[in-house]
């Protein structure tokens, strides 16, 4: 009895020792239909062109002619009385798949929200980075300002004539020499000895700030030689006397009118 067109292809993967599994493996057709094939069992498979599919896969794993494996399974269906064209249910396939498919309009979608997250943070980077580097510079460029300004306001407030910020009745003195060098002996009624100077033209003037008084005692053949100012203002030196006393209730008096 010549073998069923099942067993031919059963007979020829045997020959070249080829399982199942290694052609389930290769076409990712279930091993339940592979088994179907082989036992001419066409009802098990889902019909139509994917039973020719399938044959034509098997065939040619196996090194069986495609073109005969085809014929010989319409003939068998023929004989069978199976439709050949027509699938009773629609096909699934039961080897490596995955049941879930995701719509291409869904991944589209999926891609551009991901791309517009991205860049919206690239964004809000850049930002952040360009308004910390604005405000470095606006904190560089005011901190030179504040310091002119700083010092500006010391020259302006160390030029101010101590008569616009003292009180009436302070005294600020201030002793210098003229033209030749001058010896003064300065004491304040909380000094009763004095300090001894020696006033040289050119040298900055000694400046004194008694609570009451200073006297001064100098050559009175050098009392042309000094230059005596009472809160910004030039006093006259006596010169008949070897001596000068500034008072804060009557200094008005020395001032030069």
């Amino acid at each position: 009895m010549a073998a069923s067109f099942g067993e031919q292809l059963r007979l020829a993967r045997e020959a070249r020792g080829i399982t199942l599994r290694q052609i389930s493996d290769q076409t990712r057709i279930s091993i339940r239909y592979l088994e179907a094939i082989e036992a001419d069992n066409y009802k098990q498979l889902p019909g139509g062109i994917f039973n020719r599919s399938f044959i034509k896969s098997y065939a040619k794993q196996i090194g069986f002619d495609e073109k005969e494996a085809i014929e010989g399974y319409l003939r068998t269906a023929r004989e069978q009385g199976e439709p050949d064209e027509v699938a009773t249910s629609p096909y699934r396939s039961h080897v490596y798949t995955d049941g879930n498919t995701r719509s291409p309009i869904v991944t589209l979608f999926l891609t551009i929200l991901i791309l517009a997250i991205l860049s919206l943070a690239v964004y809000a980077a850049v930002h952040w980075y360009q308004r910390r580097e604005a405000a470095k510079e606006a904190n560089s460029a005011q901190a030179p300002n504040t310091r002119t300004a700083q010092t500006t306001n010391q020259t302006t407030q160390s030029n101010v004539s101590p008569t616009s910020s003292t009180p009436a009745n302070a005294l600020h003195i201030e002793v210098g020499a003229q033209d030749k060098n001058v010896w003064i002996n300065a004491r304040t009624d909380d000094d009763k000895k004095g300090k001894d100077f020696i006033l040289k033209p050119g040298d900055p003037p000694e400046r004194f700030d008694p609570a009451d008084r200073l006297t001064i005692k100098y050559a009175q053949v050098n009392a042309s030689a000094l230059k005596i100012t009472v809160n910004g203002r030039q006093a006259s030196v006596p010169a008949d006397k070897a001596e000068m006393v500034i008072a804060k209730e009557d200094y008005q008096r020395l001032l030069q009118r």
